[in-house]
């Protein structure tokens, strides 16, 4: 008799959850995974009558005091009916939390869990595994993800012990560990990741959706170069703004669009004003998926300057789109760019090699056909959404596997 579809139970996800989340969710739902996503905000009515992946309802603490308890009243009285055994067992967990205020914002985020029929529970995100680690007490085999700031920034800093030690504890508790690059695979062996835990599943695109244009681009004219990403720090805009400087000092006619939104963007319109970069330098704001596939036909070439990363998705998006890569040699990067071939890699915070590379691609028209090209090819021998979501669907049967053992 062939197995139930697999049930999995996402947890620590927020609503609309980030585009590359979503359509992992979908595709394994279209491979016949049981997918709920538990998550405070509520989907659009249009994307649960369409979509396969389900919603679970787990509200956040907030509101008039007498609602928040009446509506904890509610969720136990049903996890008591429904889940008497989960909340036995998560009883122990909350009980050694110190005072009542702590046990009673415990209860209200694990209650709406309890009793849910579940094959594998899934954080998308350290930080979710690490805040509702009470539910490894459930019994059930637990996956979570390694992507990024939250094991290559976040336990760097003093301040986050709680962090360092959150990272020992859910990889020694977690039946699988996926981390999304091999480098960051080796960051989080330094907190204690056993390897045959770990996987590496690299990020994913659809090729059908992110696709280059039709029409070549006329050869006169400026270039137009494009960079997506959340305006913070470890995104390091503010070498790409000295690098477009330093390569139009140089005699490339080069423009920067940057997609995106964040906290330094003030500090960014400052760098643009005094490099004197108004005329050929935007911020973009945030767009929909749409959008950013738009821009992405319409430029050149793509940028990322970023000082720390796992395995940058806009990234996998521009090869795509067929466009050639400048990158910084940061995380994972490397396991998706081969410097020469489908882009150029540079030392991270160098900006005169990234300048260098941008103006090269900028004068060489053939080259960036040719790089563009190759990076298409590279993302479809190895980074399509089909690819990773098979190799997700066979971790989450190997994940499942534990409990039967």
């Amino acid at each position: 008799m062939a197995d139930k579809p697999l049930r999995l139970l996402v947890v620590g996800c927020s609503w609309p959850p980030e585009t590359f989340l979503q359509r992992l969710f979908e595709g394994l739902a279209g491979e016949g995974v049981d997918v709920t996503i538990a998550s405070a905000a509520a989907p659009d009515e249009g994307w649960l009558r369409t979509s396969a992946v389900k919603w679970l309802h787990a509200p956040a603490w907030g509101g008039a005091i007498p609602r928040r308890l009446f509506r904890l009243g509610a969720m136990a009285f049903r996890a008591v009916a429904v889940g008497r055994r989960d909340v036995r067992l998560l009883g122990p967990h909350v009980a050694a939390l110190p005072g009542v205020v702590p046990q009673l914002l415990a209860w209200y985020r694990l209650l709406p869990l309890a009793g849910r029929s579940a094959d594998v529970i899934y954080f998308p995100w350290n930080s979710s595994a690490i805040s509702y680690d009470a539910l490894y007490d459930l019994e059930v085999p637990v996956l979570l993800s390694c992507r990024g700031s939250q094991v290559n920034i976040g336990p760097h800093d003093p301040d986050r012990a709680d962090l360092r030690d959150g990272l020992r504890t859910s990889f020694s508790r977690a039946a699988a560990v996926h981390c999304v690059s091999r480098a960051i695979e080796a960051e989080a062996k330094a907190y204690g990741l056993d390897p045959a835990k770990s996987r590496v599943i690299h990020p994913a695109v659809d090729p059908d959706k992110f696709f280059p244009r039709v029409a070549a681009r006329a050869v006169a004219g400026r270039r137009r170069v494009i960079a997506v990403g959340n305006l913070s720090w470890r995104k390091g805009f503010e070498y790409a703004l000295r690098a477009i400087r330093l390569a139009r000092d140089a005699g490339s006619d080069l423009e920067l669009e940057i997609v995106g939104e964040g906290v330094d963007r003030q500090r960014l319109l400052f760098g643009i004003q005094d490099l004197g970069l108004s005329g050929c330098v935007r911020l973009t704001g945030q767009l929909p998926a749409d959008g950013v596939r738009e821009r992405l036909r319409n430029a050149d070439l793509f940028l990322l300057s970023s000082v720390s990363e796992g395995l940058s998705n806009a990234v996998l998006e521009a090869m795509a789109t067929g466009l050639p890569i400048v990158t910084t040699d940061c995380g994972g990067m490397r396991e998706a760019v081969t410097d020469g071939v489908g882009g150029f890699l540079v030392p991270t915070r160098d900006v005169r090699q990234m300048a260098a590379a941008l103006g090269r691609l900028a004068g060489d028209a053939e080259l960036r056909a040719r790089m563009g090209a190759a990076a298409r090819l590279r993302v479809l021998k190895d980074f399509t959404l089909e690819k990773q979501v098979q190799s997700f669907s066979n971790l989450l049967e190997e994940v499942r596997n534990c409990r039967r053992a």
